[in-house]
């Protein structure tokens, strides 16, 4: 079962990738899966996170995710993975600045029947809003 979720993750990966957010939602998160860590604008559901990567595409168009670790236990996948892409329209309340963003995350899914019951997400907010210009750089030791 084990490869199971890491196929599930990469395939659903690939369609988020070339730009299909809803063949992403609907390949990997169970309909009534649950979401932590997100922005709180996006509500913590399965339309809330639909909503988030909608967003993030718009943009960042050429947003890609790519794994770093994946590690299996059970019915728990942790991936380690970084956000790349060029910031090309409002995210986060920054206008688009045309940056190259290059940021690294952590999250850690819960399968159920072969799908994502829950998502606890972690996102290096700090480089994030330094490379998208809205916090100084250095501003953080």
């Amino acid at each position: 079962m084990t490869a199971d979720h890491a196929t599930t993750i990469a395939n659903a990966v690939d369609k988020l990738n070339a730009g299909d957010v809803d063949g992403y939602i609907t390949g990997l998160y169970a309909p009534d899966s649950k979401f932590h860590g997100f922005p709180d604008a996006f509500s913590p559901d399965r339309d809330g996170i639909a909503d988030f990567f909608r967003t993030l595409i718009a943009a960042v168009p050429d947003a890609r995710i790519t794994a770093k670790d994946l590690l299996v236990d059970g019915d728990r996948v942790a991936i380690r993975f970084s956000l790349t892409g060029t910031h090309r329209g409002e995210l986060f309340g920054a206008a688009g600045t045309d940056r190259y963003l290059d940021v690294e995350g952590i999250t850690v899914l819960r399968f159920v029947d072969g799908l994502v019951a829950e998502r606890w997400n972690r996102l290096d907010d700090v480089a994030l809003l330094t490379q998208l210009g809205v916090l100084p750089a250095g501003a953080v030791a």
